[in-house]
């Protein structure tokens, strides 16, 4: 049986929360007090709706009491954040994660009885994980296209430059695929400057050498762009 999981504020954070709980499988109430993000949303979940969250009536008639889950992902707005934990809290929604913003707000949460591994402080997350990624300068943007498999951009490995994917067989070595390649391609402008353009490549060709600045778009479980980050790295 599928669980069902309230997202509560659909900033950024929520929707991207809600598409991905919806694309693994779980019945996604998607909820916010204005139309827009809902609109955006709601052909992505099973159930999007524009309501305040803070009133219990509201909440019951959507079945909020019923879900397994219920995530509050709102922002600054720290009250209302608050007001609709302990109103969760008050249905009897077992599984309550709480996005916070700042070491206050986590506070009260724990004294309210949320879990410390039930709090999401996202900007500290997310300032780690871009740190790892500007210190690397090896990895750019990354999509998680299921629970196990991912898409991700990677600066070509410096053993790789000069190589040709023939030559590298990169599919049998490293348990991945390279669905394309983005390439700083020079030209000069009217003004006699060097100007670069990025160019994507969807089919990349087999025989092409790789080059320095050469972005690779992999496609593979998790565990082997893993390993293929280690050995990029290594070599």
């Amino acid at each position: 049986m599928k669980k069902s999981v309230a997202v509560i504020s659909l900033g950024k954070f929520g929707i991207q929360l809600a598409i991905s709980l919806s694309q693994k499988g779980y019945d996604v109430i998607a909820i916010d007090i204005h139309s827009d993000p809902v609109d955006d949303i709601k052909e992505l979940v099973n159930f999007a709706v524009v309501l305040d969250a803070t009133d219990e009536k509201a909440m019951r008639s959507v079945n909020v009491d019923t879900v397994d889950i219920a995530v509050v992902s709102m922002g600054t707005n720290v009250q209302s954040s608050l007001l609709t934990t302990a109103l969760l809290q008050k249905l009897g929604v077992a599984d309550i994660y709480v996005r916070s913003i700042n070491h206050l707000q986590e506070s009260i949460l724990m004294s309210m009885g949320i879990p410390e591994n039930r709090i999401i402080n996202i900007e500290e997350e997310m300032g780690e994980q871009l740190s790892s990624s500007l210190a690397s300068g090896k990895i750019g943007r990354y999509i998680q296209i299921s629970e196990r498999h991912s898409l991700m951009e990677i600066r070509v490995p410096d053993f790789f430059i000069g190589k040709t994917l023939m030559a590298l067989d990169i599919r049998r070595n490293y348990k991945i695929n390279v669905v394309g390649i983005k390439r700083m391609i020079p030209h000069v402008d009217d003004q006699g400057d060097v100007q670069y353009e990025i160019r994507m490549t969807d089919i990349p060709d087999p025989e092409d050498p790789l080059q320095e600045s050469d972005v690779l778009v992999i496609l593979g479980t998790d565990e082997h762009i893993e390993t293929f980050i280690k050995i990029g790295e290594e070599l």
